[in-house]
Order: C-alpha cells, then structure tokens, then sequence
C-alpha cells in the first residue's frame, strides 16, 4: 500500500493535467455511440504498462542486487524522479520534452484516423494507445512503479492510475473548459510530490549504502514487519 499512497497526490492532481492534454481529444468522442469504451481500453493499457514497468524494475534489481549496486540505482532513479519533479515546479523545459514533443504529430494524426472510424474496436485502440502519448506525467508514475519493482503492485497501481485520472477525462467529455481555468496550479502541485517521491528514493540509497540510517516507523515491532520510510 505504501506504493499507492506515494501515487496518490500524482493520481488525484494528474485529473488537472489530463483534462488539459486529453480532454480536447476526449471532448471528440462526445457523440461517439462506443465513447466508453476508450476508458475500457485506457484502463487495460495503463493497467498492462503498470505491470511491464514493475518488471523492467524488478530485472534491473535483481541484476544489479548480483553485483551488490542497487543502491545506486536507486540513487540514480531518485535523482531522474527529482529532476522532473523540479522541472515541474520552476517550468523548465528538459531535453526530453523537445524530444516527446516531435513524436505528437505522428500520434495526433494517428490518432484523428481511430476517432473517425464509428466501429466499437477503433475507440477501444483509441484508449488502449493513449499510454504512447507524449505525457511527462506517465513518464513519472511509470517510474516510480518501476522504481518499487514489485510486478503485483505494479498492476494495481497502473490500474489505479487510469481509475483515478478518469474523471476529469469523463467530465471533458461535457466540460474541458472547467479544468482548463485550474490548470495554472498542476505544475506546483504536481511538481511538489515527485520531488518528495524522488528524494524518498535518494534518501533510500543513501541508507542502502550505509551512509545514512533507514527510516523505520515503527522500530520496535518485529523486524519482518517493520514500515521503512526509506
């Protein structure tokens, strides 16, 4: 659980973001007679991508637990985690945003295709391939999955993610201008708790490396079942 309720602040402000990338793209599907099935096949793609970016995670730890590195992994991720997080709240565009943006067009006209097409399978690809949208935000929460590198996790979470981020989509559908005007406050907010998630991972690998003690919360219970902050 503790996985979801570092996504939780991410899930509950990326509503703000997704009206504003998604929602126009949603507002199309208004008068799609199959429109709810774009949330059925968003759901199943984030749930899928939830559960792959675990098991990239889990991979890369059990290579580098062999080599007795993991904290440094930890420590990098924390550090990439951080950057976007403070990116995020000064608006600073990174290289990668330049490189996310070229690949828009391609999708957008991909995109337009599925959306003029009336069949039921069309808007459920539509919503099954909103995961390759160029978005920072899933870039984010991926990572952080990853990070955790527990597969069962992984899926719930990239479930939850797309659960969560649901309702602002499904109000676009009757109202983007709402959360358009709330906008302005995504990056401070949405900032703030991937700078807190990325400095928990950077603290972890610090007390991996023995530099720093780990957080426990609970240091007097047995140590199977001891609540470690980092």
């Amino acid at each position: 659980m503790s996985l979801f309720f570092s996504l939780l602040p991410l899930f509950v402000f990326g509503n703000l973001h997704c009206a504003g990338m998604c929602g126009p793209l949603v507002m199309l599907l208004a008068k799609h007679p199959y429109r709810w099935l774009y949330f059925v096949g968003r759901g199943v793609a984030f749930t899928l991508a939830g559960l792959i970016s675990a098991e990239i995670g889990m991979t890369f730890f059990a290579f580098l637990n062999h080599y007795h590195i993991s904290a440094v992994f930890s420590l990098g991720f924390g550090a990439f985690i951080l950057t976007l997080g403070f990116a995020l709240v000064f608006k600073v565009r990174l290289p990668i945003s330049a490189l996310l943006a070229k690949k828009t067009a391609k999708l957008s006209f991909f995109f337009g295709k599925l959306m003029a097409n009336k069949a039921p399978s069309a808007t459920f690809t539509f919503g099954l391939c909103t995961v390759l949208l160029p978005c920072g935000q899933t870039i984010i929460v991926f990572s952080i999955i990853a990070l955790y590198a527990e597969p069962l996790l992984g899926l719930l979470n990239g479930f939850l993610f797309a659960l969560f981020t649901s309702p602002a989509l499904i109000f676009s559908l009757y109202a983007s201008r709402f959360f358009q005007k709330r906008k302005s406050g995504y990056n401070t907010w949405m900032g703030s708790a991937t700078i807190v998630i990325g400095a928990l991972a950077v603290l972890r690998g610090l007390a991996d490396l023995s530099v720093i003690r780990h957080l426990i919360l609970n240091p007097s219970g047995p140590s199977q079942y001891h609540l470690v902050l980092f």
